[in-house]
């Protein structure tokens, strides 16, 4: 969709067009999991995610013990390591503004849209090992989302698309790892869609 009409675009082709309409030269697609209807690209599906979220500046959230560490506000901890956690089913706590976060699943493949009674406790388990007092504070939300995966990245030149002074650069499928790596993705989609 573009944000600044609501138009809704079917295929890149769509796409293409429109920008050429705006006098653009370029598009960059970061549509996630919207480019397996857009490019059709059924090596791309979604890798649920289920987390908690806990008030970050509550001042009970954490367990007696854990009171005076005070940088653990500001630290993000991931085990994917047994007993705690594994590749699919991940231990971590991640401070995202007002809130942590505290995870979680990496389901590629599993597309329920609601938190399972089993995976809310398996978090609240991971809050708990992880210093939150799960028995004197609740938390404020639960999410399901869905990573954009595939088993490998496209970032790259479209070719078929790429013509007459119009570059288009997909840049998409990096699960679990979009949030990591996207400064050095969104680099190199910029030194494809400038390149001479």
């Amino acid at each position: 969709i573009d944000v600044e009409t609501n138009k809704y675009f079917k295929t890149m082709n769509e796409i293409v067009t429109e920008a050429r309409t705006l006098g653009c030269d370029g598009v960059v697609n970061c549509t996630g999991l919207g480019s397996r209807a857009l490019c059709v690209d059924e090596a791309l599906v979604g890798a649920r995610g289920v987390l908690l979220h806990y008030d970050r500046y509550n001042p009970s959230l954490w367990r007696e013990a854990s009171k005076d560490d005070t940088h653990l506000k500001d630290s993000a901890v991931t085990i994917e390591e047994k007993p705690f956690g594994s590749e699919t089913t991940p231990c971590y706590l991640i401070p995202r503004g007002e809130i942590i976060v505290v995870g979680g699943t990496y389901l590629v493949g599993d597309e329920e849209e609601c938190v399972r009674e089993s995976e809310r406790e398996m978090l609240l388990r991971n809050a708990q090992t992880l210093g939150i007092d799960t028995a004197n504070i609740d938390p404020v939300g639960e999410w399901v989302g869905f990573r954009p995966y595939r088993s490998s990245v496209r970032l790259e030149i479209d070719n078929d698309l790429t013509q007459s002074g119009m570059r288009v650069v997909h840049n998409y499928g990096f699960g679990g790892s979009g949030w990591t790596v996207f400064v050095g993705a969104a680099k190199e989609a910029a030194s494809l869609i400038t390149r001479t």
